[in-house]
């Protein structure tokens, strides 16, 4: 099963791959300003977030295969409509379908919660850090093939195709090769009690709960990194479409080697817990550096310990949220973990895009920076869990 969810997952994040590096030079084209290219990051969010913890209470009550089958549908019909977008508001109606269709990382979450023990979830939590990897690095070099090296006449529309192309074969793998993992009992046993996002928090356990919320910290942090990567980068570097799909590549190049060949053996040597607090002092590490970043090398050191930090944080809290959930509850509680994920992903870009206009291109690296500090102590009492064993003391 598990190799499965991985080339399913792999193939479909290489249309994200495809996309991501591209979109803020494509809404650039349509004038949008670097807040509303952040408004276009929060909208995708905003869907994930409405969206995620229904289709999560979906898959325990009906099933893991048919949601995923269903998100990953709804991801190949948000790039066809950014293929056909011809003005700024199709291209945010574009970017909502896929924010909906992002759903299916909770869902495979669930999946590999359900077919992993406890001891080994970290590993399985990390084929999907490490499917992300290999879109980052598959993804942006297609992408930049496909869009040219001439930032004056690019073709936005192809890669968008290329990414819809591989959602669909994604959608044929998982119809092919993917099983159905939620075994009845506990199917019968799940409630829809989902009435708004927030609504499904009681549900979740109070241990659960602190390490989603962490999460949700994090990856508000992240997103601002993320969104405005493109414009500081050609701010402060001179940077188009074609360098930067480099860096994304470069990116998913130390993703796929924390998440798919480090994170087992660092895992059984510390624990999820260090591993945790040890990705967010690299995350705020490498956003802190961007203040010192004026040529490459030192970008490429901000992006190693940025990159290799959030690779390092995604399978850890990952494992900690989903071993923590009750039972019967574990779609339910990863889709929640996606969904506060999605809502600090909303609140960072935009966040992130009016500092960046207001305020300099460092600020939202160097404010982002200390949250991440103040997060990792004001969380530390929940980290610092008892290590699982097999870790060293």
């Amino acid at each position: 099963m598990l190799p499965a969810i991985f080339l399913t997952v792999v193939v479909d994040l290489i249309g994200f791959g495809l996309i991501l590096p591209l979109l803020p030079f494509y809404a650039g084209s349509f004038g949008a300003s670097p807040f509303v290219i952040a408004l276009l990051a929060a909208v995708f969010s905003i869907a994930q977030f409405l969206a995620a913890p229904l289709l999560g209470a979906l898959s325990d009550r009906f099933g893991r295969k048919p949601v995923f089958l269903l998100c990953t549908a709804l991801t190949a019909g948000g790039y066809l409509t950014l293929a056909f977008a011809q003005t700024l508001t199709v291209i945010f109606i574009a970017r909502t379908i896929a924010g909906i269709g992002a759903g299916k990382i909770g869902i495979a979450q669930a999946i590999i919660a359900d077919a992993t023990p406890p001891e080994k979830r970290a590993r399985g939590m990390g084929l999907v850090g490490a499917a992300f990897g290999i879109g980052m690095i598959l993804g942006p070099v297609l992408g930049g093939l496909l869009v040219g090296p001439d930032p004056l006449h690019p073709n936005y529309h192809l890669p968008a195709f290329a990414a819809a192309g591989a959602s669909l074969t994604a959608l044929l793998l998982a119809v092919l090769t993917i099983r159905e993992t939620l075994t009845v009992p506990l199917a019968a046993r799940a409630g829809l009690r989902i009435r708004h996002p927030l609504a499904a928090l009681p549900q979740v356990s109070r241990a659960a709960l602190a390490f989603i919320l962490i999460n949700g910290v994090i990856n508000f942090v992240f997103a601002q990194v993320e969104t405005l990567f493109p414009l500081f980068t050609a701010a402060r570097l001179g940077w188009h479409a074609y360098e930067v799909g480099i860096a994304f590549t470069f990116i998913g190049v130390v993703v796929l080697t924390m998440q798919g060949v480090l994170i087992g053996p660092l895992t059984r040597r510390f624990g999820e817990s260090r591993l945790l607090a040890a990705g967010i002092l690299a995350l705020a590490l490498g956003t802190v550096m961007t203040e010192w970043v004026f040529a490459e090398p030192v970008m490429g050191l901000s992006i190693l310990l940025t990159a290799g930090g959030f690779g390092m944080i995604n399978p850890s809290i990952a494992s900690l949220i989903s071993r923590s959930a009750g039972e019967g509850h574990v779609g339910l509680t990863m889709g929640v973990s996606q969904s506060m994920s999605a809502l600090g992903r909303v609140v960072g870009p935009v966040w992130g895009g009016l500092l960046f206009e207001q305020a300099g291109i460092t600020s939202p690296y160097l404010v982002g920076g200390a949250i991440l500090l103040l997060t990792l102590i004001a969380g530390w009492r929940h980290i610092r869990l008892p290590q699982p064993a097999g870790a060293a003391p």
